[in-house]
């Protein structure tokens, strides 16, 4: 594996580990005002959505900078590639496993926050591995390297 796909993998990763913090953490503390599976999974999507889009936002700047081959029209160009391909394959794949699944492993009287991580991790390895195929065809038909 190259650098550059490393790179682009530990940024997913890095955003993960936000998804990781963000999920768990908002489907918890709703959990304490709300019995509703409904929405226990519902706030768990979007702790996941918050935390994920900081923590690769973070991750790619860094990663630019420390290439110096940062600057705000690259990280443009960047984003516009990777965020409506991420957003998609959110939308599609991640997302409805991560509800889906979560809300299984409640009504299955799973822990909230374990099921919460048990449907974040078979939610993700879905996700990496769309995102991956994403960047295999940019890069192969389009030139366009992320």
């Amino acid at each position: 594996m190259n650098k550059l796909t490393f790179d682009f993998n530990k940024e997913i990763l890095f955003g993960e580990v936000g998804a990781l913090i963000g999920a768990p953490l908002s489907a918890f503390l709703i959990s304490k005002i709300t019995v509703s599976t409904h929405l226990v999974s519902s706030f768990a999507v979007g702790g996941a959505i918050a935390g994920a889009s900081i923590f690769w936002l973070f991750m790619r700047i860094y990663d630019k900078e420390q290439e110096k081959r940062f600057s705000f029209r690259s990280l443009e160009s960047d984003i516009s590639y990777f965020t409506p391909a991420a957003f998609l394959l959110t939308v599609l794949v991640y997302y409805p496993v991560l509800f889906l699944l979560s809300k299984h492993l409640l009504t299955q009287d799973y822990k909230v926050v374990s099921s919460i991580i048990i449907s974040q991790v078979v939610a993700f390895s879905l996700f990496l591995t769309s995102i991956n195929v994403y960047r295999y065809i940019l890069k192969k038909f389009y030139g366009k390297i992320l």
